[in-house]
């Protein structure tokens, strides 16, 4: 179902300057920090350009080719789960991500520093996103976090027929721009968003989603997938050739809790497009996205290895009745990133 987004690979000095982007600009690096790199497979041939560029910046680098993993959220195996508890900083490349997982969650509970990069290519690495002034976004974010932080009703709507209201009393929002350089801090460039965990079971209403489903059974749509969200979770799917796919999938995770609606996330990088790739799609300006399954490390109390995000287009969004995004822009008429 995914498209092909295959592009001629890019040259190798392009991929360089993406990956010192990561680990000097996004991660900060520095001499003498360890650095645990995990990859598989399908991402190696990226992860090795980060593993030199984290060469040139410290001589203790750990770097880990697994077998692939199969679904978002499966916890790594052991060897994987014993460099992270000894780095101080950990660029997890692998296709799906290990984000939601409490090895991740216990890394950087001690104080590492946690890029998570799943799906991570030599086009990824090459991309206009990735240029992306990501500092620059961290007071939008900042703002954005202090605004959810007290939410207690969001409703989200759409002019393709969504309209979702949920539930965060006393939770918490994730300012995450992209940069990672605090202890305990977690980032996945391109990627640059907020986000919050919704009380499980609060959610409800219809969510036409017209972005993505970044997975590599769906990936960048071709036609609307609408969901119908009863009790905190979804009851239906419709829309075709990929909504069958999705039921599917969610089929074969043959978990109840895979459904449950576990994120409410809004973009801030104005240099993303829409590719079904999961990074990019979660931090594109002017999207919201939506993640069912896991969200036990980011706030709720859904614990569950699987976590799926849809990517919703241009929707306004209300908190506590007073509107944050038009259109997916801040409700002041600028952009949700002001730099680009």
């Amino acid at each position: 179902m995914a498209e092909d987004f295959a592009r001629p690979e890019p040259a190798p000095a392009e991929c360089l300057r993406g990956a010192q982007t990561l680990v000097n600009r996004c991660a900060g690096v520095r001499r003498g920090e360890r650095v645990a790199l995990v990859a598989d497979g399908q991402t190696c041939a990226a992860a090795d350009h980060v593993f030199f560029a984290c060469r040139a910046e410290t001589c203790a680098v750990r770097y880990d080719v697994i077998e692939g993993l199969r679904i978002h959220g499966a916890p790594p195996p052991p060897q994987v789960a014993e460099s992270f508890a000894w780095a101080d900083v950990i660029f997890c490349m692998t296709r799906m991500s290990m984000a939601h997982t409490a090895e991740r969650k216990q890394a950087t509970d001690r104080g590492a520093r946690f890029l998570s990069l799943p799906d991570y290519s030599l086009a990824q690495l090459a991309s206009r996103s990735l240029t992306f002034d990501f500092a620059s976004a961290t007071a939008t974010a900042q703002d954005l976090k202090r605004r959810l932080d007290g939410a207690h009703t969001i409703r989200i709507a759409s002019a393709a027929g969504t309209e979702l209201s949920l539930c965060a009393t006393g939770r918490s929002a994730n300012a995450c721009p992209g940069t990672c350089l605090t202890p305990g801090a977690l980032a996945s460039p391109p990627d640059a968003e907020v986000n919050i965990a919704p009380i499980e079971g609060t959610a409800t209403g219809v969510v036409v989603v017209d972005g993505s489903i970044p997975c590599p059974q769906i990936g960048r749509l071709r036609q609307p997938v609408t969901l119908t969200i009863r009790d905190g979770a979804i009851a239906a799917f419709a829309g075709g050739p990929e909504a069958d796919a999705l039921a599917q999938l969610f089929a074969g995770v043959g978990l109840a809790a895979a459904k449950v609606l576990a994120e409410f996330g809004i973009g801030l990088n104005p240099r993303a497009q829409l590719s079904g790739r999961m990074l990019e799609d979660e931090g594109c300006a002017e999207t919201i996205h939506l993640g069912f399954g896991s969200n036990a490390t980011i706030g709720g109390r859904n614990d569950v290895p699987f976590h799926l995000d849809f990517v919703v287009r241009q929707p306004s969004v209300w908190v506590d009745g007073a509107k944050l995004l038009a259109q997916g822009r801040l409700e002041t008429g600028a952009p949700v990133s002001m730099s680009a």
